[in-house]
C-alpha cells in the first residue's frame, strides 16, 4: 500500500508552466528518492498527532529519546502483510522491555478504526497516530509495512521490513553500530532492469539523454527538477529566466530535445537550481550577448468579433489545461495564450488583437506541426495570423571555451 504522491509545483512563467506542469503529472517521470530518509542520516524529527496507548509522558519527540534505540513501523489496520508482521513486532517490543529500545506502531487511519482495531488486537508497541501524513513525508515512506530503526544519537541505521528485525539487530543498533539487515524490498526501484546491480532508488540522481522522437514537451521544477522533451534552448531560459523564443545560436542546436532528472539528496530549490546550473554549464558553456536581429514573428489580429471563437469569460480564476496539442482555456488573455504559443512555436509571436479580457476556448491541432497551429488559430479561433520579419532584441548564446 502506497501513499499518495504530493506534488508541489513552482510556476514560475506564469500559467504556461501551470499547463506544462498538468502534462507532466498526466505522464510522470519515474520519481527518484529525494530528500529520502537514508541509512546513516540523522533522522527526521517527530511529528505525528499523539500515542492511543502510551502512558504519560512518553517523548514525543527525537531528542525526548536521546540515549534509547527506537524503531517506528509504518503501518495500515487494512493491509494484510502488516497484519502478518504485527505478531513479531509485538513479541520484540515484549521481549525487550528491559532494554533501551522504545517500539512504535505510526498509522495515519480514522483514530476510530484504529481504536476498534487495537481492541481485537493488543499492541506492546505503542501506537501513534499521525492523521496528516506528515511522518510519512518527512520520512518519504514508499508503502508500508516499513520500519526504521534509529540509534540512541537519533541516526538512522536501518530501513527494513518489520520481520526482519532481530533482537541482535537492535542489540547491534544500540551498540552504535550500523547492523548488516537486508533493506526493505520497498525501497527497491520498480523501474530498474533486472540486470541492474543496484536496484534501489537513488538517494541523488542527475540524469541527461536524448527525448525519444515525438516526446512531449512537459517541465516541472521546485526541489527537484524534471523535463521530458525540452530543448536545450528551454532549459537554457529556465536556468537564466529568459523567454526560450528569445534565444538564438550560431553555432549550437538550441532545438536538440532532451530528457533531464535532477533530483538533488535533499529537498532544496536552491541546490535544485546550482545543480541544473552545473549541469548545463558541463554541456555547452553557453555565453550569452544582446543583439538586435530580424526575427520571423508571427502576428496576431483580431477579426468582428461575431467572426471570433472567444467567449468572454465568467470565471474570476485563469485555467489553462490540456496535452500535446490540445489547449482549453478558461478566463485567458491574450497575452497569456501568446506566452504558450511562442513555447510550442519557438519564434516570437506578437498581439495585434486589441482584446484585453480574459475568455474561454478550446485549440487543437496536431502536435509538431507548426502549420497545424496556425490553421487552428485561424479556423477555431477566428484570429488573422499572418508572418513577418521584425527586428527583435534576442539572446545570443555561444558555446563557451
Amino acid at each position: 500500500m502506497r501513499p499518495p504522491t504530493r506534488r508541489h509545483p513552482r510556476i514560475f512563467t506564469g500559467i504556461f508552466l501551470a499547463f506544462i506542469t498538468t502534462m507532466l503529472i498526466a505522464a510522470p517521470i519515474p520519481a527518484a528518492r529525494a530528500g529520502a530518509t537514508w541509512i546513516g542520516q540523522k533522522a527526521p524529527e517527530f511529528s505525528f498527532e499523539k500515542y492511543l496507548n502510551a502512558p504519560p509522558g512518553t517523548p514525543t519527540t527525537l531528542e525526548g529519546f536521546r540515549g534509547r534505540a527506537v524503531v517506528i513501523e509504518f503501518f495500515s489496520i487494512n493491509c494484510p502483510n502488516c497484519l502478518a508482521a504485527m505478531p513479531h513486532y509485538n513479541e520484540l517490543a515484549r521481549s525487550m522491555r528491559e532494554r533501551p529500545v522504545t517500539f512504535i506502531a505510526l498509522t495515519n487511519e480514522p483514530e476510530s478504526d484504529v481504536r476498534a482495531f487495537m481492541a481485537s488486537t493488543p499492541m506492546s508497541a505503542y501506537v501513534a497516530h499521525d492523521p496528516d501524513w506528515s511522518m510519512w513525508r518527512s520520512y518519504t515512506v514508499p508503502g508500508v509495512p516499513l520500519a526504521v530503526v534509529i540509534n540512541p544519537r537519533g541516526v538512522v541505521s536501518a530501513i527494513v521490513h518489520p520481520e526482519t528485525i532481530t533482537p541482535e539487530l537492535i542489540e547491534e543498533v544500540i551498540a552504535g553500530r550500523t547492523p548488516d539487515a537486508p533493506l526493505s524490498d520497498l525501497v527497491r526501484d520498480p523501474n530498474a532492469p533486472e540486470s541492474s546491480v543496484n536496484k534501489f532508488l537513488p538517494l541523488m540522481l542527475v540524469d541527461i539523454r536524448p527525448s525519444p522522437p515525438g516526446s512531449p514537451f512537459a517541465m516541472w521544477k521546485h526541489d527537484e527538477f524534471r523535463a521530458r522533451g525540452a530543448r536545450l534552448a528551454d532549459l537554457i531560459g529556465v536556468l537564466l529566466n529568459i523567454p526560450p523564443h528569445l534565444l538564438v545560436s550560431d553555432d549550437l542546436l538550441l532545438d536538440a530535445k532532451y530528457d533531464v532528472v535532477i533530483s538533488p539528496p535533499e529537498k532544496n530549490p536552491a541546490l535544485v537550481d546550482e545543480l541544473l546550473r552545473s549541469v548545463i554549464e558541463q554541456m555547452v558553456r553557453p555565453r550569452l550577448r544582446k543583439e538586435t536581429r530580424p526575427m520571423q514573428t508571427y502576428i496576431l489580429g483580431a477579426r468582428p468579433i461575431d467572426a471570433m471563437n472567444l467567449r468572454r469569460s465568467s470565471e474570476s480564476t485563469p485555467r489553462l489545461t490540456g496535452g500535446s496539442g490540445r489547449i482549453t482555456a478558461v478566463n485567458v488573455t491574450i497575452a497569456q495564450l501568446i506566452a504558450n504559443l511562442q513555447q510550442e512555436l519557438g519564434v516570437p509571436v506578437a498581439d495585434e488583437t486589441g482584446l484585453t479580457a480574459g475568455y474561454d476556448f478550446t485549440l487543437e491541432w496536431t502536435p509538431g506541426d507548426r502549420a497545424s497551429l496556425l490553421d487552428a488559430l485561424r479556423r477555431q479561433i477566428g484570429f488573422d495570423v499572418r508572418i513577418e520579419r521584425r527586428p527583435t532584441e534576442v539572446y545570443v548564446v555561444r558555446r563557451g571555451e
